[in-house]
């Protein structure tokens, strides 16, 4: 089928004969189009919107902690141990005897092990005398150890009797005072009485030392 479109004028006026006016009319008024605005489309708006928020990365406040920050946070609190004076080592002491029944005989001579020979000879008759045989007593000759205190013979031995010739309180570092009469300190009976020579010569001392020895007799 042949094309019927023409722009040709002289074809053009076979089919329009008749005259057109124009005519002005006063009451209708044509909005003009300012083609310099750009017409939006609501919709198309909107949806950028919402793209372009979705599309938007969501800016967060993030703290950071400086270094020093972090590091007071996280240091341990370490306790500095305190320095603690060192533990006294107890003594040893070389005796006589075996002390099975906690019995410490402290005498004092520079010049022989015990005393002289009158000395040891009245020892053995004090300790028949209150039923004690070589194994349950320990003798020490402080002569050896002079300076030592009572607190030392008494943690290494444990005496339940402590019968002391020629030491005295003072030398054992004892407040204590000494009055012809059995001391019971702490859980120590203690008989004092002059060094054992000068014992056996003296009468009046030989008679107190026998009836304080008649109360502890084992």
């Amino acid at each position: 089928m042949e094309n019927q479109l023409t722009n040709n004028a002289n074809a053009l006026r076979l089919f329009f004969t008749e005259d057109i006016f124009l005519v002005k009319d006063q009451y209708v008024q044509i909005a003009l189009v300012d083609n310099e605005k750009p017409v939006s489309n609501p919709i198309e708006s909107q949806t950028d919107l919402i793209e372009e928020k979705v599309l938007q990365p969501k800016s967060e406040s993030i703290s950071v902690e400086t270094n020093e920050e972090s590091a007071k946070s996280y240091t341990p609190q370490v306790e500095i141990p305190r320095v603690l004076a060192e533990p006294k080592s107890p003594k040893s002491f070389k005796f006589l005897g075996g002390n099975k029944k906690s019995v410490l005989i402290l005498v004092n001579d520079k010049l022989n092990d015990v005393s002289t020979t009158e000395g040891r000879e009245l020892l053995r008759k004090i300790v028949k005398a209150v039923d004690l045989s070589t194994p349950d007593f320990a003798v020490v000759n402080y002569a050896q150890y002079i300076g030592t205190e009572y607190v030392d013979f008494h943690e290494f031995f444990k005496p339940a009797i402590m019968l002391s010739f020629g030491v005295e309180i003072s030398d054992l570092k004892l407040n204590l005072v000494w009055q012809n009469e059995i001391i019971q300190h702490g859980g120590t009976k203690i008989i004092f009485a002059p060094n054992l020579h000068q014992l056996d010569s003296d009468l009046t001392a030989k008679k107190l030392l026998w009836g304080n020895l008649q109360k502890i007799k084992l």
